[in-house]
């Protein structure tokens, strides 16, 4: 089994010394992200691709996490599976395409394309015209069609080697690990602020963590599963920060004490004001926000040019020109849409009627009524983890919590998913009592139980689960616990 890797274009158009040292670093990248699956797999660059070979008999399973794997590393523009043959002439190189493509062209059209480099009695047209002519023969509703045709027959000839490619993916792009500086992205538990987050990651920028934390520690826990997520998917190598500050006293004293126009507003310039200061202590060279261009009143020009006064590091908006759709679909492509979907979230800052064209003068006067001390306290009390060790204490109160076996006198099992997600893969357990709930109302409707008896919240997402069974215990409930059967899929969780 081999792969061949073909960087992101921009990195082979630097300078040589430039370009060695970017390759250097993703070598070292990606073999440290293949070492997980197997330690016989080696990445080494070979002109101008890498190859991936495994020197091991590895099962589906490690090779579906290789392929994960490289998708995942944003400096790969596509990546080819391939079976690898010593060269030897145009007629051995249809008998293996035939063994190869025979059957995957039967009753379809196809075409042969040929890459091919160094010097041979053959041309990559006569290649291409060779194994075709040999294929047609076999299937009589089988035919060559040049354009849209339903397979295309890749082969690739490399000096004295044949490469026959199975399958073709096109993946992230972006620079290699430590070639950018430091930055500080700020998160929340929407879509925009995980895909600019990721924006910034697929430019190797080295991306620190600060999440403000506005509605308890649900919040908190939700935010870190999927800031974890992110680093694990596709930025392991760096060790981040992941900073939270506490903003529960700071959301009261803005309702308490600022007009409802200008809390939006002010609120993010709090944002930056704290993002400044550890900007300065920390050394980031930019701070990272999720704004797209006139999609809530705190985003239109006027009102960005306000915010941005807060701070005198520079700010960058990767999201600036994106509209709300292809934001969703990056989201979905980076496998951080159903974390979003299914973030509580809360809306006490926001105002009926907020100010869209906000003069600075005048929010600097209502600033003022604010109390700054509460703002320095919440900065001192600030807590920095690494992002590897920032679940560690979720896992102890998750072996607590955590039911995969329910016995016989447990009563009631609430199955907080949507209708849909319940009718195509329904809960069945003998026994007990299946409550319908979804995980919208559950905040809700909890309290109306009967609050003798104890309950299991199950989803087939476990993340969902955990995020409600820890809202309703800041709520005093003591009687929940999580139902994860041990052969939950949480595969997309990794």
């Amino acid at each position: 089994m081999k792969f061949i890797v073909k960087p992101f274009a921009e990195i082979m158009i630097k300078s040589k010394p430039v370009r060695k040292r970017y390759l250097n670093f993703l070598q070292t990248n990606t073999n440290l992200a293949l070492k997980k699956i197997d330690d016989s797999i080696k990445a080494r660059f070979v002109r101008d691709r890498w190859e991936v070979n495994t020197f091991n008999e590895l099962t589906p399973y490690q090779i579906k996490q290789i392929k994960l794997a490289l998708s995942r590393i944003p400096w790969i523009d596509t990546f080819l599976e391939v079976v690898a043959y010593d060269l030897w002439d145009i007629h051995d190189i249809y008998l293996k395409a035939e063994k190869v493509f025979l059957d995957k062209i039967k009753w379809k059209s196809f075409v042969v394309r040929v890459k091919r480099s160094w010097t041979h009695s053959f041309t990559s047209t006569d290649v291409e015209r060779y194994v075709w002519g040999g294929l047609l023969k076999h299937w009589k509703n089988t035919k060559v069609q040049l354009k849209n045709p339903d397979i295309i027959i890749n082969i690739e000839i490399k000096d004295d080697k044949l490469f026959l490619v199975e399958w073709k993916y096109k993946w992230v792009w972006g620079y290699p690990v430590w070639t950018q500086d430091k930055v500080l992205t700020l998160i929340s538990w929407w879509f925009d602020s995980w895909v600019s987050t990721f924006s910034m990651m697929k430019r190797w920028c080295k991306v620190d963590y600060l999440f403000f934390n506005l509605w308890g520690s649900a919040h908190e826990l939700g935010v870190k599963q999927v800031a974890n997520y992110l680093r694990n998917n596709f930025w392991s190598w760096y060790r981040a920060n992941f900073i939270t500050v506490n903003f529960e006293e700071i959301v009261k004293e803005l309702v308490t004490k600022i007009d409802h126009k200008f809390r939006g507003i002010i609120l993010k310039r709090l944002f930056l004001k704290v993002a400044d200061i550890l900007a300065n202590e920390t050394e980031y060279y930019a701070i990272i926000k999720w704004d797209s261009l006139g999609q809530v009143s705190s985003q239109t020009l006027k009102n960005m040019f306000v915010i941005d006064k807060a701070s005198d590091t520079l700010v960058l908006r990767p999201l600036i020109w994106e509209n709300k759709q292809d934001i969703i679909n990056i989201s979905q492509k980076i496998w951080t849409y159903d974390f979003a979907c299914n973030m509580p979230e809360y809306c006490w800052v926001i105002s009926d009627k907020p100010a869209t064209w906000a003069k600075l003068e005048k929010v600097l006067k209502e600033e003022d009524r604010f109390d700054f001390d509460l703002l320095n306290k919440a900065i001192e009390n600030k807590k920095v983890e690494k992002i590897d060790e920032v679940l560690e204490k979720v896992n102890e109160w998750e072996n607590n919590i955590e039911i995969s076996y329910i016995p016989w006198d447990w009563e009631i099992v609430i199955d907080i998913r949507e209708d849909d997600k319940i009718n195509k893969s329904p809960l069945v357990l003998e026994n007990i009592e299946i409550l319908k709930i979804p995980f919208f109302d559950i905040n809700n409707k909890f309290k109306d139980l009967d609050q003798t008896k104890t309950y299991l919240l199950y989803c087939d997402k476990w993340v969902l689960s955990n995020l409600h069974w820890l809202y309703l215990k800041e709520k005093g409930f003591i009687n929940i616990k999580i139902y994860r059967p041990l052969d939950t899929d949480n595969s997309c969780w990794i």
